[in-house]
């Protein structure tokens, strides 16, 4: 199962009044806390790939190497690594694994 589907989010882009092409994540309302991963939506593809670098060294190394994913993009909100998982803002806390896969798949999506 793609992990899309798991955590019922939907990659898609949307055509603004003046021509503008963004892409965006939608959640289906299903009652549960990954409406948060919606935060995606603001990465782009330098944040996409500093995150997912993140991971994979916290991923091999079996530990945190750092405290979270800063970004200015997401400044609002507290992405916390806490191997191995990740801890988004206290609402979610997903597998490294997980997160890095969605983060894949949304960096090609973006291209």
């Amino acid at each position: 199962m793609s992990k899309l589907k798991k955590y019922t989010l939907q990659f898609v882009k949307r055509k603004l009044s003046n021509g503008t092409v963004y892409p965006n994540v939608l959640q289906e309302t299903n009652g549960s806390n990954n409406s948060v991963l919606s935060f995606i939506e603001a990465l782009d593809k330098h944040d996409c790939e500093s995150f997912i670098y993140d991971l994979d060294r916290c991923i091999d190394g079996h530990t945190n190497v750092d405290e979270g994913f800063f970004s200015d993009s997401v400044e609002h909100m507290d992405i916390l690594y806490e191997y191995p998982y990740v801890n988004i803002d206290d609402v979610l806390i997903i597998p490294m694994l997980d997160m890095k896969e969605l983060l894949e798949e949304w960096l090609e999506f973006i291209k």
